[in-house]
Formats: C-alpha cells, structure tokens, sequence
C-alpha cells in the first residue's frame, strides 16, 4: 500500500520466524491500512473490500491478507473506529513488501480505489519472532516420516511444528524418535533438489504436512523425496 515510515513494533498476527531463523534484515512484515470512505455507504464498503480481493491477493512473498468492515458491534473504550475498511497483509520480508508496492496490480488498485476513500492511514510493524528448536538428543539421527504444521517461512526452509512421528525409516538412529513432537523444527531441502525448493516455497503459514525427513544438516530435519502428490504440486 502506501508509503511511510516503519513502525518497529510487537505484533502477534501470526507466528513467525525469528532472528536465529531469518537474517536480521529479513524479518517478517505487518502492513496495515486503514480506508476512511468519501462516502460511508454498504455497496462502497463491498466495492473497496472486493478491490482489495481483486488486486492485492495472491502477491510473491504475502504470507497473510484480510480485508473487512470496522466491527461496528466493539465500541470498548480503546477502540479506534476512525476507519470504515481494514486491510492486513503480512509479508515474508521488506524485500516482498518492496515488491508488492511496485507491482502493476497495487498500482492498479491505488487507481480505481482511490475515488472511494477520502483518509487513509498505513501502519508498518516488523514482528517477533518464533525460535525454531533444537533437535533432541534423543531424536538425533532421525530417519522418517514426519506430519506437522507450517509456522514459519524463509529462504529455502519453514519451520514445523511436529505433531506425529508416523514412520520409522530402517537408517533411523535416533533412540527415542517421539521427542519430536511438540518440537518446532527448521526443514530444509537437498542441496540442489530445485522440485524441494519450490514445494518449500509453495507452503503457506498453517498448512498441514506430511515428509520424508533425515537429520543430516545440524538442528533441520532435510527432506528426502517428495510424495507423488506434492511432485505434483511442483510441475
């Protein structure tokens, strides 16, 4: 959206990954609108929420978007309703960010938006953190199949909260493979696999998962093959 300085703040939307995750100029992003319409009607509010929908979904690098009417029903004491519509979007990084202001289709929306709203207010906050975990002891030299939820995304990898250790592969070395559960943990391709990297760069944040995994690069579990359906997902 439009420009302004950033706001280093706390935000938690959503969780993320943290400096021991992503280089420190590759935090995640917030950036939030607020539309104060020329002319407060149902069908502008629908008008400009469907602009948004048309125009500034789908980006490179967005991980979240929401578009919305004020909550017309919380009137609590702190509640800022200098607004008439809301658009949230998070993004991997600056670098995304960047991108999507330059893009011809948040061009496009600034043009025919425009003549809807008479304010509009943007607040950028980089967010914490998630620390990906180290992998146990007990569960180092892990062969298997894993299936967990995608909590975080950077170049290359994601980070998954293990729920269930399905399938003991017969390399496996670990002693106790269940101490992986409960664990967020850093997932990586093979050096080179370019199907891995573009599969890891088609999951999004709370995307459920299933994976052949080794530990065989320090505290990320490596990805040893694709299943018929995500080599699918990549052609």
């Amino acid at each position: 959206m439009f420009r302004r300085p950033t706001l280093i703040a706390t935000l938690a939307l959503v969780p993320w990954l943290s400096a021991a995750f992503a280089r420190a100029d590759d935090r995640p992003l917030a950036h939030m609108v607020f539309f104060t319409l020329s002319e407060d009607t149902p069908d502008n509010r629908a008008a400009l929420i469907a602009l948004c929908e048309k125009y500034l979904t789908g980006h490179a690098g967005a991980t979240y978007f929401s578009a919305g009417e004020l909550a017309e029903d919380l009137t609590g004491d702190f509640n800022d309703r200098d607004f008439d519509v809301a658009l949230h979007l998070v993004f991997e990084n600056k670098a995304a960010q960047d991108a999507y202001q330059a893009h011809e289709r948040h061009l496009k929306f600034v043009e025919e938006s425009k003549k809807l709203w008479s304010k509009v207010r943007v607040f950028d906050s980089y967010l914490p953190g998630m620390v990906a975990d180290a992998i146990p002891g007990p569960a180092q030299g892990f062969v298997g199949l894993v299936r967990g939820t995608v909590v975080g995304r950077g170049e290359g990898r994601i980070l998954v909260k293990i729920r269930e250790v399905l399938k003991v592969w017969k390399p496996n070395k670990a002693e106790r493979p269940e101490t992986l559960v409960g664990k967020t943990i850093a997932v990586v391709g093979r050096p080179g696999a370019e199907p891995m990297r573009r599969f890891l760069s088609l999951l999004q944040i709370g995307e459920s998962i299933e994976v052949d995994v080794a530990d065989r690069e320090g505290d990320a579990l490596t990805i040893l093959e694709l299943n018929q359906e995500q080599r699918q997902r990549v052609k």
